[in-house]
């Protein structure tokens, strides 16, 4: 008998080959259609394809899940640096207005919704979308300051607030009326909304 064993897998990874991308988007499809009293672990398992304990070796339970699909959702928000201030937030909201038309994106719109309306805290998971929306809005702020297109002291929260609440409002009317926007149309939405926003702000 061989004296050698083999490596012993890291806890902590699916084992099954591509599940962690299907179960973070099974994740947010789940909340997005049910809301945090209906997400259920069984649930996302289901939808990822997957057995129950292939989702417990990565998470333990599912607000570590619902956390970590919010940051890994949201990464590709904030990878904008045109050049100048007024594009960088131009090219966010462009990036919001489309990220709330998919799953995901209305999965963590929905998130914020539930945590304003709990009377409690519902988890990390819902700290966890204002701390990625204020941190892609700050990068773009401290950007702006280093060329000097923003005063020192220009407040990134606020920038947020404004640029975040706008594309949600106008997410909420886009999808009670039906509405699909072209890209055109979101470029159009983005630009008017940024212009808004920067000469309340910053004017």
């Amino acid at each position: 008998m061989s004296t050698t064993q083999e490596p012993r897998r890291g806890r902590g990874r699916p084992r099954t080959p591509g599940a962690e991308k299907r179960i973070i988007d099974a994740a947010l499809e789940e909340y997005g259609e049910h809301g945090w009293s209906g997400f259920t672990m069984d649930g996302v398992a289901r939808r990822a394809g997957v057995g129950k304990s292939t989702v417990y070796l990565r998470w333990q339970d599912k607000d570590t899940l619902l956390t970590d699909a919010v940051g890994t959702a949201s990464n590709e928000l904030g990878a904008v640096d045109t050049g100048s201030l007024r594009g960088d937030l131009c090219e966010l909201a462009g990036n919001i207005f489309r990220y709330f038309r998919e799953p995901a994106g209305w999965a963590t719109l929905r998130i914020t919704i539930d945590t304003a309306g709990a009377s409690e805290a519902l988890g990390a998971f819902s700290t966890a979308v204002i701390d990625v929306q204020v941190e892609h809005v700050d990068q773009v702020v401290q950007r702006a300051i280093e060329r000097g297109e923003a005063p020192t002291g220009t407040d990134p929260n606020m920038l947020a607030q404004c640029l975040y609440g706008a594309v949600t409002m106008q997410t909420l009317g886009i999808r009670l009326g039906n509405i699909t926007l072209t890209d055109e149309e979101v470029e159009e939405r983005s630009g008017a909304l940024v212009d808004l926003v920067l000469g309340g702000v910053l004017g």
